[in-house]
């Protein structure tokens, strides 16, 4: 019996399978078509659903810096080289984005300490941090019980929103269904696609309600709150990237008093 082979092309690379082999590696290859870059996903793939060896959360490549008297936002990223905003959304700041002295501040990205030089800081240069606060609606109510940063030396690329089993999860805005479904350590997800290379993820679901490829208003219900994954209560992970890179959610979401 002849067998029927398909053959995939991707840049320099071409693999032919067999039609029977095909079915089982449809997972495999979705996933491979999200992590190189399928066109309407370029906008970024958290890292743990790019690979069969998933970790929710990644180690943190970086150091603490102590605030000095006198020192800023602007003088401590000078000195190490950063943008003000990552330190901004790496430390979870609230505006006006002051540091306090003897406060430590996490730098990622470096592997030395150094000294901020504030006497070469003009006086009066504001901190330019864009606050993004309400272009997401919060995807469920509830209680922030792990936060965005870094911890323990991890890096946390999303935070966890605890709420009752069951509870609807909401879209955080306009978009597209780029992934559905089951994830180690993430459990039952849904990934949307948004304007300007923005995508949400909505992990630990104990349902999910839409399919990928649809697309999905703001505030229509894509899942119900779980515990599927590793987790131990039911709550929602809730993860925001733009241009592939994890940014903090609370940046995004409508600022709670």
């Amino acid at each position: 019996m002849n067998k029927l082979y398909v053959t995939f092309k991707f840049k320099s690379f071409q693999i032919q399978v067999t039609s029977s082999r095909l079915v089982k590696l449809i997972p495999l290859l979705t996933l491979a078509a999200f992590a190189f870059g399928c066109p309407h996903v370029n906008s970024g793939l958290p890292p743990p659903l790019r690979s069969p060896l998933l970790e929710t959360n990644t180690p943190a490549e970086g150091l603490y810096h102590t605030v000095a008297r006198n020192d800023d936002l602007n003088a401590i990223a000078k000195a190490y080289n950063v943008d003000p905003q990552q330190l901004a959304e790496v430390n979870n700041l609230k505006p006006p984005y002051l540091v306090t002295e003897n406060t430590k501040l996490f730098i990622p990205g470096v592997s030395t300490t150094r000294k901020t030089d504030v006497s070469r800081m003009p006086a009066t240069l504001p901190t330019r941090i864009e606050d993004f606060s309400g272009l997401l609606a919060w995807p469920v109510e509830g209680k922030i019980i792990s936060e965005f940063g870094v911890r323990g030396g991890v890096q946390y690329n999303g935070i966890s929103i605890e709420a009752a089993d069951g509870t609807p999860v909401r879209c955080a805005d306009d978009g597209r269904v780029g992934h559905v479904g089951s994830i180690p350590g993430y459990g039952n997800v849904v990934l949307v696609e948004h304007a300007n290379r923005v995508v949400t993820v909505y992990a630990h679901l104990k349902e999910i309600k839409t399919s990928t490829g649809l697309t999905v208003k703001k505030g229509s219900v894509i899942g119900t709150v779980g515990s599927s994954g590793r987790v131990e209560t039911p709550c929602l992970y809730f993860e925001v990237r733009s241009r592939s890179k994890p940014r903090n959610p609370l940046f995004f979401l409508v600022r709670r008093m």
